[in-house]
């Protein structure tokens, strides 16, 4: 397999430095999801935030500060939004009725599929490129690395 160059963005960046080799795959992989959400409606965070909630019911504010790695006020702003357009519904905590746990209607069940599927074929894109072998080598390097940063 010949080596592939890229132009690097930057006058600092290398052409074969893992971090923007990592950046580039990142970048096309997301403007790919965001465009097969946007004939949905979507946003990233709301297809993020809507796949939360399918897996885990009854959501709290701080899930998706922790999910979506944004702060307070633009949680509720996103989830302010997802219940205007009627995907998500709050209700009370049941032991502290400050707190709100947030949950999906069935229309924001219809569009969590809608988007899974969007999503799915936009990652398989690039998961298709490779051999199983070839994918269990890229996670446990791309695993190695993340728990370097995470340390």
């Amino acid at each position: 397999m010949g080596k592939e160059t890229f132009i690097a963005r930057f006058p600092w960046e290398h052409e074969d430095s893992n971090t923007l080799l990592i950046k580039l795959a990142f970048t096309n992989i997301r403007r790919e999801i965001d465009s097969a959400l946007r004939p949905l409606g979507l946003t990233p965070q709301q297809s993020q935030s809507l796949h939360l909630l399918a897996i885990k019911p009854g959501a709290m504010n701080a899930d998706f500060e922790q999910l979506l790695f944004i702060d307070k006020s633009s949680v509720t702003s996103l989830i302010n939004g997802m219940v205007k357009r009627g995907w998500v519904i709050r209700r009370e905590h049941d032991q502290d009725a400050r707190m709100k746990r947030i949950y999906l209607t069935d229309a924001g069940l219809a569009k969590y599929k809608q988007s899974e599927e969007a999503v799915q074929q936009a990652k398989n894109k690039s998961s298709n490129l490779l051999t199983k072998d070839e994918t269990a080598v890229l996670q446990d390097l791309l695993k190695k690395i993340i728990k370097a940063y995470e340390q």
